[in-house]
């Protein structure tokens, strides 16, 4: 059994691994993306930063909405299931902006 504490900084801290582990891969294509789509620097790299801390407040925002467990598995798994949730919660919702925002050939 852990400690409330202790429970509650080990699911901030998977949390924040997982989600900077995927706004890190994410990075170089959606700037890349969007520097297509906005049309200036600065606009790109706004969206990009914007998007990024998404993907970082998301699973931070839903993990914390949860009971932490005190057992360490199940603090694990119900960590590792909330903030994966996040991750694509914040996809989901990055990739209907682009998607909408996208030009579209007349069909």
């Amino acid at each position: 059994m852990l400690l409330p504490i202790a429970a509650l900084l080990l699911t901030y801290a998977l949390t924040a691994v997982i989600a900077i582990l995927a706004a890190v891969a994410l990075w170089r294509p959606l700037s890349i993306l969007l520097a297509e789509l906005c049309g200036t620097e600065e606009r790109s790299r706004f969206w990009t930063v914007w998007s990024m801390v998404m993907m970082i407040a998301t699973p931070m925002l839903l993990v914390s909405m949860r009971y932490v467990a005190t057992d360490p598995t199940a603090l694990v798994q119900g960590t590792v299931t909330s903030a994966l949730f996040g991750v694509l919660l914040a996809l989901v919702g990055m990739g209907f902006a682009v998607w909408s925002r996208s030009p579209r050939g007349e069909a």
